[in-house]
């Protein structure tokens, strides 16, 4: 099985020294959010340089409270912006919106790997076709992104 390469960097405080491993990584922009959710406020998420990780870790924690388990950071990748497809997957099968389409091998993988009854995968596509997944969550997002609730009930009724 071929291993699963995610350009991830993952802090394991908030009282590290967030700017110079920023520094360190040498990527031109980066995605920072914490183990559960990234800033839809203020600022936002993505930054340029890294002295900013300090405002954004600050915002995090006026507009949340806290830090939930340290903080992550994606490199920023060239996204086809409407390409992002939500899949579900129960007991290790995975589902789509459309039951029309196929399963991208990234996915698939995924499914293999997380020991886990039920979870969501968002997958997105760079300008070059790569696809990436950007979030594996534990199936409690905030809206169905592409589904239809016909659709989502329907997943539930094949697996019972």
């Amino acid at each position: 099985m071929k291993p699963i390469l995610l350009k991830l960097y993952v802090c394991q405080t908030v009282d590290s020294d967030l700017e110079r491993e920023l520094s360190n990584l040498g990527w031109e922009c980066f995605f920072i959010k914490d183990y559960v959710k990234s800033l839809k406020t203020s600022i936002g998420s993505t930054i340029e340089k890294p002295s900013d990780i300090k405002t954004v870790v600050s915002e995090m924690q006026k507009f949340r409270g806290t830090i939930e388990g340290g903080v992550c950071v994606r490199r920023v990748e060239d996204f086809i912006s409407d390409s992002e497809r939500r899949y579900f997957v129960i007991n290790g099968r995975v589902f789509a919106a459309n039951s029309e389409k196929k399963i991208p091998t990234i996915v698939e993988e995924c499914a293999k790997r997380i020991n886990s009854k039920f979870f969501s995968v968002d997958v997105i596509k760079r300008r070059d076709g790569v696809k990436r997944i950007v979030e594996i969550g534990d199936g409690q997002v905030s809206d169905l992104v592409g589904w239809t609730t016909e659709r989502f009930a329907e997943i539930w009724l094949d697996e019972c």
